[in-house]
């Protein structure tokens, strides 16, 4: 089991609006309940992208209008973490 004391709690909140779903930028705003994207992309998903824990969808064209994010194997194992520590509202 992953431990999650020591991540950052932007973090773990971007972990738990994503999830196991594919998401867009405004559905993670959603679940995060976060009104300005911008706070998102430079607080929440540069951070998490650069350090493995979020991934792109269309790598290849970062700029799609249909760009959407996902944990990666690392992300899903602080999810599974949070979850079975019931540290997650499912």
């Amino acid at each position: 089991m992953v431990t999650t004391e020591h991540i950052n709690p932007r973090l773990i909140r971007l972990i738990k609006a994503i999830g196991t779903e594919t998401l867009t930028r405004r559905g993670i705003c959603g679940n995060m309940e976060l009104r300005a994207r911008k706070n998102l992309w430079d607080k929440y998903m540069i951070p998490a992208m650069a350090l493995g824990y979020v991934r792109m969808l269309y790598p290849e064209s970062p700029n799609t209008p249909d760009q959407a994010y996902l944990l990666t194997q690392k992300g899903l194992e602080i999810f599974n973490t949070l979850k079975e520590n019931n540290m997650i509202n499912l």
